[in-house]
């Protein structure tokens, strides 16, 4: 019974400072204190009604029409046996050739200074039969030139440009 007691009594003892210390510490919050004028400003974005649901629209009549408006007549529909003699067969249908995609060149970075250094290098991928480096090189170029980071004279861009074309076209004939 005496060690109850004492368990007691050594409880209360140590959690009194504890308690004051707690009381003394307390956290303040400043800004609980703050009003927030935001809450009382009219807002016109938290309107409910719409302005757009006033607009005259004849397209939302479209299936309950008007019953003042006069009746409109009814299109004639074309019998089954004009519409078996006047259409074709299938096999007479001739729809145009889709063209064929372009090749798909993988995109490389030449860190070529110049556009003459540009084309030299895609004259002599050309004499080495390397079509694809060609327009690879050709590609890159234009690029640049229309990033704006290569300066060229409008004759050495239609040059850049006559040689993408021509690569293209030498790739397709190398395909067949």
């Amino acid at each position: 019974m005496n060690t109850r007691i004492w368990a007691v009594s050594i409880a209360i003892a140590l959690a009194q400072p504890v308690l004051s210390l707690a009381a003394m510490y307390t956290i303040d919050n400043p800004a609980d204190k703050i009003s927030n004028p935001a809450d009382k400003i009219f807002n016109p974005a938290t309107q409910n009604n719409n302005p757009a649901i006033n607009i005259y629209n004849p397209a939302g009549r479209m299936d309950n029409q008007n019953p003042l408006s006069p009746p409109t007549q009814p299109f004639p529909q074309p019998s089954t046996a004009e519409t078996t003699t006047t259409a074709k067969p299938a096999g007479q249908i001739c729809e145009p050739p889709q063209p064929k995609p372009k090749p798909t060149i993988p995109e490389k970075r030449y860190n070529f200074k110049t556009a003459k250094s540009y084309v030299t290098a895609a004259k002599k991928a050309f004499y080495l039969d390397k079509y694809i480096e060609f327009i690879a090189i050709t590609e890159d170029a234009l690029r640049r030139i229309n990033d704006g980071t290569l300066k060229v004279s409008k004759k050495t861009k239609q040059k850049l440009n006559k040689f993408n074309e021509f690569g293209y076209r030498l790739l397709e004939k190398d395909e067949e």
